[in-house]
């Protein structure tokens, strides 16, 4: 048998640990910036990923502040992994015991392996699995670990014969505010609204307007933004409840993200849509997100809206498409926002749409002699691709 590989694990959570943050691809540089300005520099980028250090305190910060990343990880351990003779003795090497208590159940929910000897998920799955329980039933003295009890999920990428096993830290995706309990059909996820928010360029002392605001994701995502509201208030992590976890720095970066909130700012942000029923539920979720009184809400179809300012800027994610409706149906309603497009032709325009091909729907901005006046971003979060399309106001085109 060979002989395994030194292993190496992540030390204690009073020290500084190796971390990362999971996001849609595309908004990577967006998630980057916001480790920033929480003060944890992130430490390198990669599709859908940016890792970063930080202590208990720091991590607390992530968790609670992050609007546009889906998930934190902690890294528990990396290792060789040439054979399962190492595989198995480098996860029984990590110290589950710091975050897998007694009566917890300890879930490897995903392994993939790139370039590497071992390629069978199921088998990866299975040695990780019985290597980290045997290392857990010794710890406890028990005979076996709960089968049906609070999950702690993990994952396991090996790379060219190296192991890295990370740890879920969330629970629920920190998309997952807590404000959403009456979403309509195909709804932006919050994170991604977050984000799209920040690539639109918008600024607090704009006005903004969603013309299609479903359940009113992204109003009430810029409305939190603007009032410094952080969006994990209302909600718990799942590193609170573990053995070495973080319950008193969770609570003390909630208490220091309320004191920073300023919800004495002169913000105008508003949406409608053609729904009844939509609006009853964006007004439902704005009031449990503690924005309900801050976000006006009114009832109109896009094609008969009209500017509220004279510039601001428009950020919609209309309803039609591959989430919604049929081609024909997506195209008829992005060939209506060409006239949209002239009556706020003073206003910056932000669209998420199913297609990279979107500008000759949108009418002048579009045509030939405004070339480079539509900016497409991809977007691809799971299986789903859209494509964020900016076009700056007709004014301010070189």
């Amino acid at each position: 048998m060979r002989r395994p590989a030194r292993a190496t694990h992540t030390g204690s959570m009073s020290s500084i640990v190796r971390l990362s943050a999971s996001c849609a691809v595309g908004i990577e540089k967006v998630v980057a910036g916001e480790l920033e300005r929480l003060g944890l520099a992130a430490s390198g980028r990669s599709a859908g990923r940016v890792g970063f250090e930080a202590d208990k305190a720091g991590l607390a910060k992530a968790l609670v502040g992050l609007r546009c990343a889906d998930r934190v990880f902690l890294e528990a351990g990396r290792f060789r992994a040439r054979d399962f003779d190492e595989l198995y003795e480098g996860f029984k090497a990590i110290p589950w015991e710091r975050w897998v208590g007694p009566q917890d159940r300890l879930v490897i929910e995903k392994a993939r392996s790139i370039r590497s000897a071992l390629s069978a998920q199921n088998a990866i799955q299975s040695v990780g699995q019985k290597a980290a329980y045997e290392r857990l039933c010794g710890e406890y003295g028990v005979g076996r670990m709960p089968e049906t009890a609070a999950t702690v999920q993990t994952r396991v990428r090996i790379e060219r014969d190296e192991a890295t096993v990370e740890l879920d830290l969330c629970g629920e995706a920190l998309s997952r505010r807590g404000y959403r309990k009456r979403p309509t059909e195909a709804p932006l996820k919050e994170s991604v609204a977050a984000a799209v928010l920040f690539l639109s360029g918008w600024r607090r002392s704009f006005p903004l307007y969603d013309p299609f605001c479903g359940s009113g994701t992204i109003p009430i995502e810029a409305a939190l933004y603007a009032f410094d509201i952080a969006p994990g208030l209302g909600r718990g992590f799942s590193w609170e409840a573990m053995p070495d976890g973080g319950a008193g720095e969770v609570a003390s970066a909630k208490e220091t993200a309320r004191a920073a909130a300023r919800l004495d700012r002169e913000v105008l942000i508003a949406g409608s849509d053609s729904d009844q029923r939509a609006l009853d539920a964006a007004l439902a979720n704005a009031g449990m997100a503690g924005v309900g009184q801050r976000i006006r809400f009114f009832r109109a179809k896009a094609e008969e809206a009209a500017p509220f300012a004279e510039r601001g800027f428009v950020v919609t994610d209309p309803p039609y498409g591959k989430r919604l409706g049929t081609p024909a149906e997506a195209t008829a309603l992005y060939a209506s926002l060409g006239a949209f497009s002239e009556r706020f032709s003073r206003w910056e325009l932000c669209f998420v749409v199913d297609r990279e091909e979107f500008g000759g729907f949108a009418g002048e901005r579009a045509v030939p002699g405004a070339a480079g006046a539509w900016k497409k971003t991809k977007l691809v979060d799971g299986a789903e691709t859209r494509w964020l399309q900016r076009s700056i106001a007709s004014d301010r085109r070189a």
